[in-house]
């Protein structure tokens, strides 16, 4: 699922393509611009859960045989939906399409553990909500710019795949447990970063790669926290 960052990491100046930021502009226009931002975050959840409900239950055994596949056609959705993100009806398609399939893909994991730890994923929905939403109040409240976060964070990135490749050798569950434990710090950083950039940099016809970023962050916070809270029900 990190994979996804790294089409979504696209310097910030490339996106603008010379436009003005939509900080720049009027009360009118940036309130408009982050209203279009985060109905378009919070309907891709909403596409997600049904992606999800899918995913564990009549999607599940085909999912699981063809996961690969799967993944890769995820990843393509992602570049798809960057590459036409500028472009009427297209953008949202592609936009909901990846969030609903991004959420069948942990689908037979989840109704594992629905199975076997039945509290654990909405503890990590709430978990997931409650920090998004307390990062986001912060970054809203404090007007601080994050902007400087990103170099340590595509590290940081780089680093939780390279554990997590090295990891499908070993097996270990200690490393297990410390890239998800990583992985929510990281992501959070990333909520910081991507919010205070949405808020300062992006023009205002960037609203589908600003929900994209955010849907992103979410996404992978709920899945390390996922993985962290089902470690200590391995225990």
């Amino acid at each position: 699922m990190q994979f996804g960052r790294f089409n979504n990491q696209e310097n910030v100046s490339t996106l603008r393509g010379g436009a003005i930021p939509v900080a720049q502009e009027g009360v009118e226009s940036r309130l408009n611009f982050l209203k279009k931002v985060y109905s378009l975050f919070f309907a891709s959840i909403l596409f997600a859960c049904g992606g999800a409900y899918m995913g564990m239950t009549t999607m599940a055994p085909t999912i699981a045989n063809n996961y690969f596949l799967f993944f890769i056609l995820e990843i393509g959705l992602i570049f798809f939906a960057m590459a036409v993100r500028q472009k009427e009806g297209l953008n949202l398609l592609a936009l909901f399409s990846f969030a609903m399939l991004s959420g069948m893909l942990p689908g037979p994991y989840m109704a594992l553990l629905a199975q076997t730890q039945p509290g654990v994923i909405p503890q990590a929905f709430i978990m997931t909500v409650g920090i998004f939403g307390g990062l986001t109040m912060y970054v809203f409240t404090t007007k601080k710019d994050f902007n400087f976060m990103g170099g340590f964070l595509f590290v940081g990135l780089i680093a939780i795949i390279l554990a997590g490749v090295v990891n499908i050798f070993f097996a270990s569950s200690a490393v297990h447990f410390a890239i998800s434990a990583c992985g929510v710090l990281l992501f959070s950083g990333f909520i910081l970063y991507d919010t205070s950039n949405i808020v300062l940099r992006y023009p205002s016809n960037e609203y589908v790669a600003g929900a994209l970023s955010l849907y992103l962050d979410f996404l992978n916070l709920f899945i390390h926290l996922l993985s962290l809270l089902s470690s200590f029900g391995d225990d």
